[in-house]
């Protein structure tokens, strides 16, 4: 029910953002543009807590409210259906928004033209024209979406959990650590069997959205027209940039202050002010040997990730492009598996797969961090595989066939003309896999141990033992990492990557 509802509500944010940003014009539309993308940087557990100390049971908003009104109890309660449904809602509409922007700024023009040109308002051709030749990209984010937020543990985990609000991925974990029911394994085992039910029917209707239909009635891009036309919005210009900004004041802005203002904060519940001031809490985060140590086993995690995923990318996608080995389209197709499923269930099995130790070795990988490791890359690997064998489609094969008419093999071949010109997309798959493996909750909360711990793990550790001080703290240096990564991923690109 959240999933659905969530991914409803972020799919209509998102692509009216697109549109606005798109095809309007809209105020402040180069600076908007750059920071509504914001919240996709943001871990969604992150997000959670931000929203737990505004508008928590002692939360920044609800102190503010009880003190101006004289209440008793706090007027906004967030743990439960509702507040899982806001947060997922807040922190999953980047997803639409960046599947149907681009289609929008490129789609034929004409037929919005036509419309124009036989009376029609700007709505009417919005309604009539524009959105059912967007349909399909509009589909696909509310698809991807959706598998997105299935999957999601953070959230529920953070403001379900006290609410006593469960979802199937929260019902896993606890089933998985409930050492006192017999067979659990099983048990979690036989709940993952229905996440994987609706997973398959999800990624089942996006395939038949691909494949089936006339892809002709629904052509956004054209060899014959130039760019689409912009809308004027008139007297809704402005309340239309009021909504932008909200949004993005909402879902960024507002969250990262609230989380930084508790960070700073010597008593959690008192006023803010000089006198409840303080940078102890930072300090307290580097005293604990624990979080240093799960500091170092991120980093180290996401380093070997990337370069792991990296290197079998390259290989897999020039296998796949260009030497068409029998069999590298189904790695491609068996590699997207463990990202479509939940990560819950890709940790579990996991831990069915390596808890008895190697055959013959007497080695085992569970409970070490290179269980975690190996799941991470499975996790991540379809996301290097897609961006690198696009670029690779994108080079002339005459340049490799210059080099074997030189004497040059396809080793040759792939090392001096295919691995230099997709330096780019290399750059993209290490940010797109650096970024989630800091900040990776669901498959570490399960395969995590003592000595092996992460960032995410310790983050959500420290929430649930209630140090809620040394959490915020902990969280601002998650949230600076994550965009530092951003800052130094632009740069190194060039602008040859867009996120």
């Amino acid at each position: 029910i959240v999933v659905s509802a969530a991914t409803t509500a972020a799919t209509l944010i998102g692509v009216l953002l697109a549109w606005l940003v798109a095809r309007s014009d809209l105020r402040l539309k180069g600076f908007l543009r750059s920071v509504i993308i914001i919240p996709y940087f943001i871990p969604p557990f992150i997000g959670s807590l931000a929203w737990v100390y505004l508008i928590g049971p002692v939360g920044i908003v609800n102190n503010l409210l009880a003190g101006l009104f004289h209440l008793s109890n706090p007027p906004i309660t967030l743990y439960g259906p509702w507040g899982v449904l806001f947060v997922m809602a807040l922190y999953g509409y980047p997803i639409p928004y960046m599947v149907t922007v681009g289609p929008f700024s490129r789609m034929n023009p004409e037929l919005e033209e036509a419309g124009r040109m036989s009376a029609a308002g700007a709505w009417r051709v919005l309604r009539d024209i524009t959105i059912p030749i967007m349909l399909p990209s509009i589909v696909a984010g509310y698809l991807l979406l959706y598998l997105s937020l299935l999957a999601n543990f953070g959230i529920p985990a953070i403001i379900g959990f006290p609410g006593r609000y469960y979802v199937l991925t929260t019902i896993i974990y606890r089933t998985i650590l409930d050492y006192n029911l017999p067979g659990n394994l099983q048990a979690a085992a036989a709940q993952s069997m229905l996440l994987v039910a609706v997973a398959a029917l999800v990624l089942g209707l996006q395939r038949l959205l691909l494949r089936g239909g006339n892809h002709g009635s629904f052509a956004v891009i054209t060899g014959k027209t130039g760019q689409a036309g912009v809308t004027t919005l008139g007297r809704w210009r402005a309340p239309a940039t009021a909504f932008v900004v909200l949004v993005v004041l909402v879902a960024a802005a507002l969250p990262i202050v609230g989380v930084l203002k508790v960070a700073l904060t010597k008593i959690y519940g008192l006023p803010f002010g000089l006198h409840n001031l303080t940078l102890a809490n930072f300090g307290k985060v580097f005293q604990l040997p624990v979080i240093g140590r799960a500091m170092r086993n991120s980093a180290f995690l996401a380093a070997a990730t990337a370069a792991i995923v990296v290197l079998l990318s390259a290989v897999i996608s020039y296998m796949i492009v260009r030497l068409r080995v029998r069999g590298a389209r189904l790695m491609e197709t068996l590699s997207a598996v463990p990202y479509a499923v939940p990560g819950t269930i890709v940790a579990l099995a996991m831990v069915l797969l390596w808890i008895r130790p190697i055959p013959g070795s007497g080695f085992s990988l569970y409970n070490t961090i290179w269980i975690i490791l190996i799941a991470y890359c499975g996790r991540f690997l379809i996301l290097g595989i897609r961006t690198i064998s696009a670029s690779i489609h994108q080079i002339d094969p005459s340049l490799e066939e210059a080099v074997r008419m030189s004497g040059g093999g396809a080793l040759r071949a792939f090392v001096d003309v295919v691995w230099p010109l997709s330096r780019s997309s290399v750059i993209a798959t290490i940010f797109l896999v650096v970024t989630p493996s800091l900040t990776e909750l669901t498959l570490s909360a399960i395969l995590w141990s003592v000595g092996n711990e992460t960032i995410g793990v310790m983050v959500f550790s420290l929430h649930q033992e209630g140090k809620v001080l040394t959490t915020a703290a902990l969280s601002v240096i998650v949230l600076a990492a994550v965009i530092a990564a951003n800052i130094i991923t632009r740069r190194l690109s060039r602008g040859r990557v867009e996120f």
